[in-house]
């Protein structure tokens, strides 16, 4: 079984989450894209994620970017990692470590 692509869960010590995903789609999208990077997340409070589910192989996020190559989908997905440490969220599950942001 290949090991999933990238994915990360961030919680905030408020209690807010985040989580961040690639997907690969063959083929491309009607849009013309085969690389694409979603998030889902709660500032609210009001949704608890489910710890242990294979919420990563989601086809959709509540918000979703489209992108010609892994690459520009990992440094998106980087940036948006970074963007979540930076703002005190920890990491709580994915196949990221913290040496990989």
């Amino acid at each position: 079984m290949p090991s999933p692509l990238p994915h990360a869960w961030f919680e905030h010590p408020d209690g807010s989450w985040y989580r961040l995903w690639i997907t690969h789609t063959r083929p491309k999208t009607q849009r013309g894209h085969s690389w694409h990077l979603h998030a889902s997340y709660d500032k609210n409070r009001t949704v608890s994620p489910i710890a242990q589910t294979p919420w990563f192989e989601q086809l959709y996020g509540m918000a979703n970017w489209d992108f010609n190559s892994k690459s520009e989908a990992l440094a998106a997905f980087r940036e948006r990692a970074t963007e979540r440490l930076a703002h005190c969220y920890e990491l709580r599950e994915g196949s990221i470590s913290l040496a990989d942001v």
